[in-house]
């Protein structure tokens, strides 16, 4: 993967479960602090200037944290699920898969609770999901999921790939939307459009 035609894997597959991360949390704004590390583990040798393993934690203005974990090459997931989200509270905590499977641990042994196996899986909600945004840009009603929100989403795996090719650790300001003290990250929030291309008044 290229850096001029993608995001590595944390923008392939890592927006759908950041984006669950950062709904479930009721999240309504940027992080303060991102830390990235990562490395080439199975792609070494290969074409590619992404990592393909990666680490990122996102510190939010109320001490809150989202930490997004992307490891392909092993087959060990938690408790069986291959990817998902966990959700740690003060009496247990909760893995869930994006595709509606669930199971919950209760107390400080971890105690199984409520569990849902079966997982959703077809194409009916792509369906639904385009048709939705069709019917949006017809009749100017608005989307389930804001222009806010998805921004606020993507914005995760920028932010946790610029801090990986920069410092590993930024501080940013959630409200200017720019980093604190580091030009060479700031320099990487916008790039120039190839000729025909371009958002006019964005470069």
């Amino acid at each position: 993967m290229f850096r001029d035609y993608g995001n590595g894997e944390i923008g392939d597959d890592g927006i759908h479960d950041l984006d669950m991360a950062a709904w479930g949390l009721g999240i309504t704004t940027l992080p303060k602090q991102i830390t990235a590390r990562g490395s080439r583990m199975m792609l070494d040798g290969h074409a590619s200037e992404y990592p393909d393993n990666m680490n990122v934690t996102y510190e939010y203005p109320d001490g809150r944290l989202l930490i997004y974990e992307n490891y392909p090459f092993t087959a060990y997931g938690l408790h069986g699920f291959d990817n998902g989200n966990v959700f740690y509270g003060t009496e247990g905590y909760m893995i869930f898969s994006r595709r509606g499977a669930f199971s919950v641990f209760q107390g400080p042994k971890g105690t199984p609770g409520p569990t849902e196996g079966k997982e959703l899986r077809g194409q009916k909600g792509y369906a639904e999901h385009m048709a939705e945004f069709l019917n949006a840009v017809r009749h100017r009603t608005p989307t389930k999921a804001t222009a806010d929100v998805a921004h606020r989403s993507c914005a995760l795996v920028h932010l946790g790939e610029i801090a990986f090719r920069t410092r590993g650790r930024l501080d940013f300001d959630p409200k200017a939307e720019r980093f604190l003290d580091c030009d060479e990250a700031n320099a990487l929030l916008s790039k120039t459009y190839r000729e025909p291309y371009g958002l006019p008044g964005l470069g």
